[in-house]
């Protein structure tokens, strides 16, 4: 049973987020595509002569190896062309197309991905982290499940795991997940961090130590990085701690 320390800043993780974990591994899509700059956007006819503009959608989808960009005008017959082969690139994309807002065809392509390639981990885990944003945590949790199985060291998949069952109220297999990620990663400082919030918030004794050490190691890491409002966040938390013990 847990004890009276209910840390308020427990409300969320500081830890990694599905939504920034999709835009840190986002690449630049190179080759063919950079020369539809506007492609991923919506865009319209000039109207005539006071017609309604016909609005032109683009989209990208996988057909076998292949990425096509999508084009289509109103009722028109969608358009589909190649611009390039391969898992690399179609992640690529669908990384893309999820920074830029567009949610839907991103969701669509990881799909694809998983259907065409599917013992590539990390299209698991980015169609993981896009669910987890939307709060679908049920089906993120099984893209992260489908990640590990697929490649086991995979300490963001880990991480990302861990933060949805602690949404779902599942504690003790989240700093199961924890755990494994440090333990790939020893110099990580998400998992770090989740794993220190998630022992105090436990509220037992033994585990303080351990949790302030999780969360010192976090905060220097962030430090590191030149994450200085991470860092700040573990500071206020570590403040907290210390003046709740010496109350108690």
């Amino acid at each position: 049973m847990e004890n009276d320390r209910g840390f308020r800043w427990f409300t969320s993780f500081t830890g990694i987020a599905s939504s920034a974990a999709l835009a840190t591994c986002a690449l630049v899509v190179a080759g063919p595509l950079q020369a539809q700059q506007n492609s991923l956007q919506i865009s319209q006819n000039l109207p005539r002569g006071g017609q309604t503009p016909v609005r032109e959608i683009t989209s990208y989808q996988m057909d076998g190896d292949e990425l096509k960009i999508c084009k289509q005008r109103g009722n028109a017959e969608k358009k589909c062309e190649a611009v390039g082969k391969g898992y690399t690139l179609g992640l690529r994309t669908a990384n893309d197309l999820y920074n830029q807002g567009n949610a839907a065809n991103a969701e669509a392509l990881y799909r694809q991905l998983i259907a065409r390639y599917p013992k590539q981990a990390d299209a698991y885990y980015k169609l993981g982290t896009l669910l987890s944003a939307q709060g679908n945590m049920t089906d993120a949790i099984a893209q992260f499940r489908q990640a590990i199985q697929f490649n086991p060291k995979h300490a963001k998949a880990h991480n990302d795991l861990g933060v949805a069952m602690a949404s779902q109220g599942q504690l003790t297999e989240a700093i199961a997940e924890w755990r494994e990620a440090i333990k790939i990663n020893g110099q990580y400082p998400d998992a770090l961090n989740n794993l220190g919030v998630a022992l105090l918030r436990q509220g037992q004794k033994e585990n303080e130590a351990e949790a302030v050490a999780s969360l010192k190691k976090a905060k220097e890491l962030f430090v590191k990085q030149g994450r200085t409002q991470a860092a700040n966040r573990v500071e206020q938390i570590l403040q907290e701690f210390n003046s709740q013990s010496s109350e108690s």
